[in-house]
């Protein structure tokens, strides 16, 4: 009997690519723009930029359709979480307030973003996910994912409640706060009038993802549960759309740098089924 497991395929489309290398160029979170002075704005800073090095952009692209080849230059690939060895000390102040808020004495890590981290968490269970084609590591993955985006939406109303202590932005017991209407209310309210797009496919791929999460983990009521690999890979393939994606729009509404492993999932290869060998 043939054997069949899940896997990515190992190539993006051209299409994909191209975004992928002007998304990190003009979003992501690397210094280039400081170190080199140069802002990236549009799509021909982008090229001018590839061809001062040397480089022609269309290649750049062609190449970067293998997915695991790092974008020159623009790609950061330092994570969240740092390692803290020995006795060293690290800390991070915040650059609004001048104010130390985390800190840590070795041995010990530290996390500079909640919802970064849970990404990149959610990234690994999703990893899991398919080389296990398991749908309960696809269920940690929706809940860190979703999670992500709550904390960035958490994450952006701090921001804005530490310069306008008149007008705070609150979500308690005693004044909950839907996530919906967090997305339809205070967006537009931080953002000096922008709305998150829902016209596109990631808000839709992302009520999609929450109700999965809902009915087989939040409040399951079954006491079972059975999926195809077929139905597990098209959910799996929604995740790109549905929160790295999703994670995308938000951090552009802000005008905010990226970080590259948001961007990168956002352009990830589709999960296929393949045969398995035995």
């Amino acid at each position: 009997m043939k054997k069949f497991k899940l896997q990515r395929k190992k190539m993006i489309a051209r299409r994909a690519s191209h975004e992928l290398v002007l998304t990190m160029a003009k979003h992501g979170n690397h210094s280039i723009d400081i170190e080199y002075n140069i802002s990236f704005i549009t799509d021909a800073d982008v090229k001018r930029f590839f061809s001062a090095q040397g480089m022609d952009f269309q290649n750049v692209v062609q190449k970067c359709r293998e997915f695991r080849k790092s974008v020159p230059f623009f790609e950061n690939l330092i994570g969240s979480t740092w390692n803290v060895l020995g006795n060293a000390k690290v800390s991070r102040v915040d650059a609004k307030t001048d104010q130390k808020d985390l800190e840590v004495i070795g041995p010990g890590t530290i996390t500079m973003s909640t919802y970064w981290a849970q990404y990149e968490e959610a990234e690994k269970a999703l990893d899991q996910s398919i080389k296990n084609s398991s749908f309960s590591d696809f269920h940690t993955a929706l809940v860190l994912g979703i999670a992500s985006i709550e904390s960035y939406i958490r994450y952006r109303d701090q921001e804005w409640n530490k310069t306008h202590s008149n007008d705070l932005i609150q979500d308690s017991k005693n004044q909950k706060v839907s996530f919906d209407d967090k997305i339809d209310l205070w967006i537009p309210k931080m953002t000096g009038g922008k709305r998150l797009d829902k016209s596109i496919i990631n808000w839709s791929n992302f009520k999609n993802l929450r109700k999965i999460r809902d009915d087989n983990v939040i409040h399951s009521k079954s006491s079972g549960y059975s999926i195809s690999n077929q139905k597990l890979a098209e959910y799996i393939n929604k995740f790109k759309t549905g929160i790295a994606k999703l994670l995308v729009q938000l951090h552009m509404l802000f005008n905010e740098k990226i970080p590259s492993r948001i961007i990168r999932g956002a352009h990830a290869p589709d999960v296929e089924i393949v045969e398995a060998d035995v």
